[in-house]
């Protein structure tokens, strides 16, 4: 019986062929054609990968007054920076502070009628001790005494609730920033919670994006090299990879990324784009296959010569060196992937 040969070419230069004899079964059919293969191989990669995004202040926040009313002082305006607790404006406050001075006379009126009832209170205990007051009258003066310091306690609480509410009509910084939006003038009308400033801090900027669950050798503390986005800028500067999520984004299956830029360079603004690039410490092991094994229709694939079939292997191209291609996916070292594969072979277009 006559034998075909299939040929097998390693990535060394080597080749092996394997034979088989004519009619051998329609699995090994596809072998009788002269279809050349070449052997994959295992190969080491340093990786790297790019984030492309925008350049976050670390801290942002918008701030507005809890309460309404209507501004009459602004002390900061756009550009100011400012420190944690300074005031940055304030609303007409003399309905609050006329009701913090009725409170606090309101405890104090308590507190004096309190202190008559302790007198009282200390009167009715000894007429007692002489039988000079029944049990009912001695019941009514310990009411009496309760109540009162019952009233004191509710007098010094609306004391603290007016002092509230009159602390609200002062808007102060929680946080130390850049004043980056606000108003330009006193006297509007301000709603409770509406926004009227936006605080930033700038003194760092911050880099997300996100890498695929395969770069998951990506880690805090990492260093990354960032360029501006900005027209006609060639800077680049130094961050560090401040924070990996460990845990994928359940909508794009993807590992989040963030990359701190401390100091805020010159060129890099804040909500400016910007690209960050990160290296692997040390390499990884990948896979090698000959760049003309590599199909590029609709996605990047091979065709692998296993058991006697052909069979499409999608796969992720990494880089290319010379003739060969590193990739990962779903192939082994010691696999035969086809060269020049025809169309349709493996189950493909």
């Amino acid at each position: 019986m006559p034998r075909r040969c299939l040929l097998v070419v390693l990535l060394s230069g080597s080749f092996a062929c394997g034979c088989r004899e004519e009619g051998a079964g329609p699995a090994a059919a596809a072998a009788t054609a002269d279809i050349l293969t070449m052997v994959v191989e295992e190969a080491a990669w340093t990786p790297t990968l790019t984030l492309d995004g925008t350049l976050d202040p670390v801290a942002s926040v918008q701030l507005g007054f809890d309460v309404p009313g209507r501004m009459d002082s602004l002390v900061v305006h756009r550009g100011s920076v400012v420190r944690k607790g300074e005031v940055l404006a304030s609303l007409d406050d003399s309905m609050p502070r006329a009701q913090m001075a009725q409170a606090q006379s309101g405890v104090a009126a308590a507190e004096a009628q309190v202190a008559a009832g302790e007198a009282s209170w200390a009167r009715a205990q000894q007429l007692r001790v002489a039988g000079g007051m029944s049990d009912q009258q001695y019941k009514d003066a310990e009411a009496g005494i309760l109540a009162g310091r019952a009233g004191v306690d509710q007098a010094r609480a609306a004391l603290v609730l007016a002092r509230t509410h009159l602390a609200n009509h002062t808007l102060r910084a929680p946080i130390s920033g850049t004043i980056t939006n606000g108003p330009d003038n006193v006297g509007m009308m301000i709603g409770a919670g509406t926004p009227i400033f936006l605080l930033e801090d700038l003194s760092a900027l911050q880099l997300r994006g996100s890498v695929s669950e395969a770069d998951g050798w990506v880690a805090e503390g990492m260093t990354a090299t960032l360029t501006s986005g900005a027209p006609g800028s060639t800077g680049s500067a130094q961050g560090v990879v401040s924070r990996v999520i460990p845990a994928l984004d359940p909508s794009t299956r993807r590992l989040p990324v963030e990359v701190r830029l401390d100091g805020a360079p010159a060129g890099f603004l804040a909500h400016g784009y910007a690209r960050a690039t990160i290296a692997a410490t040390a390499p990884v092991t990948v896979l090698a296959v000959p760049r003309a094994a590599i199909v590029a229709r609709p996605d990047f694939s091979v065709v692998r010569w296993r058991e006697g079939a052909y069979e499409r292997v999608a796969i992720e191209v990494l880089t290319d060196e010379g003739e060969r291609s590193l990739v990962r996916g779903p192939l082994a070292a010691g696999d035969a992937v086809v060269l020049y594969p025809p169309a349709g072979l493996g189950g493909g277009e």
